[in-house]
């Protein structure tokens, strides 16, 4: 089990830059999460982990080592793809013994690594089957069971739940957090879906454009984002960006008016982070934000409704969309004009340009 460090990695294809000089570590017996939109070089940065694909500058080092011009066979990585790519003509046990026999492993080793992976990823009953035979979580299990034979010193998934239906991929995280924690091993998880990276992660790497943004315990990322993008991305539903002008700074308070509107917040911002007169963009989470006598103006268009929770998808007077999330009687709002606030505790500040302010 071995940790897994970059250092200014880059990737170019062609003139194209694609990976930008990205520098992160996780640690031994972590499971990191890459995560951001698509396109942004996550799987390509797992795929460099990997020794699929070379590097164009940096270092990769895992468990110490320098393996950047190591051949993938032996950088001690086993990787669990989007398809399952089993054998279709071998059963559940033969795709998962396939690469020792390769190694020419001899046959009481196969039958103890491969028994043991089956025990852990419960599938003894389903040794004799084709994969053809198997639901989609079996399938991925197998796929996981043949990684697990290796004992691999780092595992790599590159966005394995996929190809699953929304209950299967529930139950397919709530595997692979039970797997981590019985083997401890080290474990890198390629997901667009932030939700995922929320529900598995010990550290979250937020990738934008080839370059790492953030990377941080999932609630420190939701409670501060570095910037805008950051905010924007983590958490569901996503933050709530309005306009605002700076009126008044004093005593480390800074008074800001929303754009448009007469609603002012005093949040507890020091005056040298934007000064008067200066426009930014305030970030409101919709559980913060809450209905009041007076506030913010906004029109709620539809009412998404989840029992004991429902999202309020408004829209501002300005023609901006805001989703606020409420608890309780929520019937007959629909169509309605109503005035939402927040504590300026509660408010998060960024520039235009998308940098955190407070």
């Amino acid at each position: 089990m071995s940790g897994v460090k970059l250092t200014n990695v880059r990737k170019s294809f062609g003139s194209a830059e694609v990976i930008r000089g990205v520098s992160l570590e996780v640690p031994k017996g972590s499971f990191g999460v890459f995560v951001g939109p698509s396109g942004c070089g996550k799987s390509t940065l797992l795929r460099m982990i990997a020794g699929l694909e070379d590097t164009s500058g940096g270092t990769i080092e895992i468990g110490g080592r320098d393996v950047t011009s190591v051949e993938p066979a032996k950088r001690g990585v086993a990787m669990v793809f989007q398809s399952y790519a089993l054998y279709p003509h071998l059963s559940v046990y033969e795709n998962m013994a396939f690469s020792l026999r390769l190694a020419r492993a001899k046959r009481a080793v196969v039958e103890e690594k491969v028994r043991e992976a089956s025990r852990i990823l419960r599938l003894d009953e389903h040794l004799q089957k084709k994969p053809g035979q198997l639901s989609g979580g079996q399938r991925q299990r197998v796929a996981i069971g043949r990684a697990i034979v290796r004992q691999p010193e780092v595992f790599l998934f590159d966005e394995p739940l996929s190809n699953l239906d929304a209950e299967l991929r529930v139950q397919m995280r709530l595997e692979l957090t039970r797997l981590h924690r019985q083997i401890g091993a080290t474990m890198i998880y390629v997901t667009h879906d932030q939700v995922e990276a929320m529900t598995l992660a010990d550290d979250i790497f937020v990738l934008k454009n080839g370059e790492l943004q953030q990377a941080g315990r999932p609630l420190h990322l939701y409670d501060n984002p570095a910037n805008r993008f950051v905010g924007g991305f983590i958490g569901s539903p996503a933050m709530n960006f309005v306009e605002a002008n700076v009126l008044s700074t004093q005593g480390g308070r800074t008074r800001v008016r929303v754009e448009g509107e007469t609603q002012e917040f005093n949040l507890p911002m020091a005056s040298q982070a934007a000064g008067s007169g200066a426009r930014v963009v305030l970030g409101l989470r919709p559980e913060k934000l809450r209905l009041a006598e007076e506030g913010m103006p906004v029109t709620i268009e539809m009412i998404e409704e989840l029992g004991g929770v429902s999202y309020l998808h408004a829209r501002t007077a300005g023609g901006g969309d805001m989703v606020i999330e409420r608890r309780g009687s929520r019937e007959g709002m629909e169509g309605r004009r109503v005035f939402v606030t927040a504590d300026g505790e509660d408010i998060l500040v960024f520039s235009q340009g998308g940098e955190r302010l407070h």
